[in-house]
């Protein structure tokens, strides 16, 4: 790993800093392989159609969508209307109260989703082709134990 942030050679990397790096890493070969292959969704919109995914056939209401991205209306209403625009996604007005706008995925949306879901796959196996089975094992229980440990901090915050 390069020197970062002031960190000497001899001295050990800060584990924080390291997995922080190689999921920035991972991000990074994520959008080059997406590019390479004409996906013109940003990583907001992917996260975006990724969340309408996940959420099946249901609508999501707009402010839903503010919370899950922790954005102002405004940049949400952006992405939204970016998407809308590509033909990812419809919106409505709610039928229960009309200030309210509904998002759901189109086809072409989930196809999106389908084609970053393959090379979000294709990353995680580009990990794990240089770890043995036993290290891939333990490093996702290591991992596992971190993310409990963090999502309960910050719960509880």
């Amino acid at each position: 790993m390069p020197e970062q942030g002031g960190t000497r050679m001899n001295e050990e990397p800060d584990l924080g800093r390291m997995i922080a790096y190689c999921a920035h890493l991972g991000m990074r070969y994520n959008e080059k392989l997406l590019r390479r292959d004409g996906y013109d969704v940003t990583p907001v919109q992917s996260h975006v159609l990724l969340y309408l995914a996940h959420q099946g056939d249901l609508a999501v209401n707009q402010r839903e969508l503010e919370k899950e991205l922790h954005l102002k209306p405004s940049t949400v209403n952006g992405i939204v209307s970016r998407l809308e625009e590509k033909g990812c996604i419809t919106r409505r007005a709610s039928p229960t109260d009309g200030r309210c706008r509904l998002v759901s995925l189109t086809e072409a949306g989930q196809a999106r989703v389908d084609a970053f879901r393959a090379v979000m796959s294709n990353t995680g196996r580009r990990y794990a082709s240089i770890l043995s089975e036993e290290e891939e094992t333990a490093l996702r229980d290591l991992l596992s134990r971190i993310i409990e440990t963090l999502e309960s901090e910050v719960n509880n915050l």
